[in-house]
């Protein structure tokens, strides 16, 4: 397969996020067969510095043209003016706790937090619908938090609407601190949760409070053709950016918008296989052997190697 994947750092930090990303595309393109090739424009202050906006035009353009957005600093204004110029409706935040690092059941170590990029109706819609597909494929819960003000009546609407199409869908409506209560007590059963945007940061901070590794999380879209993939910009005890998150954005870029469940198995299996062995960046708050970023995004390397090889004799 031929792919074009767009490389957008924020930030000198976001740099290095995009160079473990692109290693993860050569090897992926060796081991497999492919060619996933990568560009980069400039967003965030490096466009400020350069064009005096976070995100022009032509950036926009320039992604639009790609099969994938690999965006290497989720939190910048330019990012999110991007979520929004690109007609991208929902926005996805995965909270987990891979399998090597806990000991429940699979469906217990996943938590999603949606975020329409607007409250218009044609970015709601989809949205809402969106959301509620993700939690019916995972066979999870759906819950809601409303926005307050003139948008409340339309959130409603749409959900009542969009509801008719999942009839086994377990669903709840909650106020602010009720969602916020119920991440708190009971993080690991509250499945798919739908906010307004304004309200993400709130629900999110509860959420990162239980999440123990910050350095896995990150932000995808739920497009079956172009998307966006997000790893969050957290950093070791060292300073240098966290390299698994990278890795699992880039294993569902693969899965999802490049249409490459094959590989993307293969790249999460590799993942886990470096934590099972025991390797992990400074900080983490488990026993392991410590490695650096580029440490660690070579041993998942090697691992895709000993895959691709498996499976071309095979």
């Amino acid at each position: 397969m031929q792919a074009k994947i767009m490389l957008l750092p924020a930030s000198s930090k976001g740099k290095t996020l995009c160079s473990y990303a692109e290693e993860l595309f050569l090897e992926i393109s060796a081991s497999f067969g492919h060619s996933l090739n990568t560009v980069r424009e400039k967003i965030g202050e490096d466009s400020v510095r350069l064009f005096d906006v976070p995100l022009t035009q032509e950036t926009a353009n320039a992604c639009k043209s790609c099969h994938a957005v690999f965006l290497a600093d989720q939190d910048c204004e330019g990012s999110r003016a991007l979520w929004q110029t690109v007609g991208i409706p929902l926005r996805v935040r995965s909270f987990m706790i891979p399998p090597s690092l806990s000991n429940g059941p699979v469906h217990a170590r996943k938590m999603y937090l949606c975020q329409p990029t607007a409250l218009d109706q044609d970015t709601l819609f989809p949205a809402v619908r969106q959301a509620m597909q993700l939690a019916a494929q995972l066979e999870i819960p759906f819950c809601h938090v409303a926005p307050t003000g003139n948008s409340r009546f339309q959130w409603d609407a749409q959900i009542k609407e969009s509801i008719k199409k999942y009839p086994a869908l377990s669903y709840t409506a909650l106020s602010a601190p009720e969602a916020v209560r119920r991440i708190i007590e009971a993080p690991y059963n509250v499945g798919v949760m739908m906010c307004a945007p304004y309200a993400g940061s709130i629900l999110e901070t509860a959420a990162m409070s239980l999440f123990p590794y910050p350095g896995i999380q990150f932000d995808f879209s739920l497009q079956d053709t172009f998307g966006i993939y997000a790893p969050r910009l957290s950093c070791d005890i060292n300073g240098m950016p966290e390299p698994f998150g990278t890795a699992y954005a880039v294993a569902k870029m693969l899965h999802t918008s490049l249409h490459m469940s094959r590989e993307a198995a293969c790249l999460e299996a590799a993942i886990e296989n470096v934590l099972v062995s025991g390797w992990r960046t400074p900080g983490m708050p488990c026993p392991g052997e410590a490695a650096d970023g580029n440490h660690i995004i070579q041993l998942i390397c090697e691992q895709l190697a000993v895959a691709g090889e498996f499976l071309a004799k095979h």
